[in-house]
């Protein structure tokens, strides 16, 4: 079950991003200035997304995916590459607006030479290496605009009020086959999205506090 998870975990993700959820890719205005959103951007980690993409050389034939960035006036590019090969090249391009007291941020993904074998399975589809992109560009824009923090003792009882709708939530939806599997995985997708969103309007830390952590599992080859 585990690898039927993960299978329905980027399906759904991709899926999401590329338009099965009524997305249509990837664009936001923040409310700052062009060269602060780009330094926001500097430290962005895709590997730290659902399913760890490219954090392993297992599923890559053995090869290890290395990721440059590569940052211009107005756009940043992050490589993916297998060896001497592009697996795929992520950019985010910035645009001001309001006479600069805003940027309109675009993600878009192209995928490059590398054959599926040596390139992680999060870097094989557009749509999925799109929605993981996104979500790593939402996480960090998101900690730009964050509001001050919170209580501690509201923001814990707001995470365990999640945790146990979200168990309840989970043991009535018991996947009997891969179909089912992805229509809960983006079930659950939507509802952590919603989660954070009013974590982030409390003023709740959501990442890197060892507090919330909704995805484990790691990108890898399905159990037989």
């Amino acid at each position: 079950m585990k690898g039927l998870a993960a299978v329905a975990l980027l399906l759904a993700v991709g899926g999401y991003f590329a338009g099965a959820f009524g997305g249509a890719g990837y664009s936001r205005v923040v409310g700052k200035p062009q060269a602060q959103v780009m330094r926001a951007l500097a430290d962005l980690d895709i590997t730290a997304q659902p399913g760890a993409p490219g954090s392993t050389a297992a599923a890559s034939g053995g090869v290890m995916p290395m990721i440059r960035l590569e940052t211009a006036d107005d756009q940043m590019t992050w490589y993916v590459m297998s060896g001497s090969q592009v697996a795929t090249k992520m950019t985010a391009t910035f645009k001001p607006i309001d006479n600069g007291h805003q940027t309109r941020v675009e993600a878009s993904v192209e995928r490059g030479d590398a054959p599926d074998d040596f390139v992680s399975p999060a870097f094989r589809s557009k749509g999925l290496t799109l929605g993981l992109f996104s979500m790593a560009i939402e996480g960090e824009l998101n900690k730009l605009i964050a509001p001050p923090r919170a209580d501690p003792e509201t923001c814990a009882r707001m995470m365990d009020q999640f945790r146990d709708g979200n168990l309840a939530a989970g043991g009535a939806e018991s996947p009997g086959s891969l179909g089912q599997a992805i229509g809960g995985t983006a079930k659950t997708i939507i509802r952590l999205q919603a989660m954070e969103a009013e974590l982030r309007r409390a003023g709740c830390p959501i990442e890197d506090d060892g507090k919330f952590h909704p995805v484990e599992s790691h990108m890898g080859p399905a159990s037989q």
